[in-house]
Order: structure tokens, then sequence, then C-alpha cells
């Protein structure tokens, strides 16, 4: 089966479902990563490094094809939304003919504003493509101490559809995570071999042939 992740900057594939895609892609499934902007908001610099550790995390995770589209990091907002990104997004979806598509949830994790456009225009994209999507499916995250940080918006519990058990997978995705050195994540592969051994995610829309599929994955549980 082909899945197609649309995410916003390196890392995105690793931190919510580096484990998910490194089960997929065991099972000889077709695995590809577009992201909507190279991370370049620390500069050129920066810019080079960040394509360079989202190579290095692809490799690790079994991802097959990854592209990074020429969006500008911290600066999507409604007209390209609405416009172009998603239109780039139809494009991709035209080229790659996934079965499913994945993308973040509309609160972008904990309202990244880059994460939320994201979302939104992946979705349209699944609807709106000639190719039909048998499946798109929200990515749920929240970070540590979210709900502290907002416990007014973090009251009820995720929407979670589906599970996954990526404990087999759990050091490959610890080293994807670790591959982004340019990022501070070094809080998340403790967490991880502590008690973060689930990944969580929405099933959003799917067709009749989709959700037969879905129903016999070996990856995603039904909660």
């Amino acid at each position: 089966m082909k899945y197609l992740f649309l995410l916003a900057h390196p890392d995105d594939e690793a931190v919510a479902a580096g484990g998910t895609i490194r089960l997929l892609a065991n099972q000889g499934n077709e695995i590809t990563v577009v992201l909507a902007t190279k991370g370049e908001a620390g500069g050129p610099t920066s810019s080079r490094l960040r394509r360079v550790e989202f190579r290095k995390s692809c490799e690790i995770l079994g991802v097959s094809k990854f592209e990074i589209l020429k969006f500008k990091d911290g600066e999507i907002n409604n007209k390209i939304v609405w416009g172009e990104l998603e239109l780039q997004f139809i494009e991709k979806i035209e080229k790659f003919r996934p079965e499913a598509v994945v993308t973040f949830d509309h609160s972008g994790w904990y309202f990244h504003l880059d994460h939320v456009g994201v979302s939104i225009a992946a979705m349209r994209a699944a609807q709106r493509a000639k190719h039909k999507v048998q499946v798109l499916l929200f990515m749920l995250f929240h970070p540590p101490g979210i709900k502290l940080r907002w416990p007014y918006v973090y009251q009820q519990p995720l929407p979670v559809t589906h599970m996954v058990e990526v404990k087999s997978v759990i050091r490959q995705k610890i080293q994807a995570i670790k591959a982004h050195k340019s990022q501070y994540l070094g809080f998340l592969p403790s967490m991880l071999l502590g008690r973060m051994n689930k990944e969580y995610f929405q099933l959003v829309l799917a067709t009749k042939k989709g959700k037969m599929w879905f129903n016999k994955s070996e990856v995603f549980k039904k909660v």
C-alpha cells in the first residue's frame, strides 16, 4: 500500500509517527513524506542542516521517497493554504497516487499555524484530487506539558480512533528524532523509552473500500 505524509517541517515525520512509519515500511508499504517547508527559520545554515537531518531521519524510518516544497517556514497563511499549498498537495497526490494520506489534526498539535495550515490544505487536497484517496488520517500528538500551558484548551481527551503500538521499533524512532540534532528534542527519547510507546491517529475520511482495507490493518488498531 502507498502512504503519503503531508507535513510542515523536518522532524514532524519522526516525532508523532516515526514508529508507525517504520512499522509500515517493515511490512513493505511504500512511504512518501512531503514537507511544505525546509524549516529555514534559523537562516541559510539552518536550512541546509535541516535538509540533511531530514534525509537521515527518512533513511532510518525506511521512507521510500521524500520531498521538500518551497514554502517559507513560519509564513503559511490563509492565502497560501487555500491557494498554492492546496494545489501543490493535489499535484503530489496525483503524482504518488497513495491509498492513504496522513497529516496533522486541525489543532496543529499545539496551534502551530504552519501545522494547522498544512492540515487544512492536505484535507482539501485529498478531497479534491482526481486520484481517489481511500483513507485520510490525522496524527494526534500533544507535547509533554501542553495541558499545563493551555488547560482551557486541552480539557478533553484526544479524538483517537486508532492506536499503533511502536515498542518494537522504538529504537529506530529515537534514532530518527536524534537525527534532527539542530532541534531541541532532547526531552523526547527518555520519555519514549519510559511511557510513550504508542502513537495515535484519527480516521477522518474513508471510502467504503478504504474502511474495509483499514479494518484489516495489522498496524493500526481500533480504539
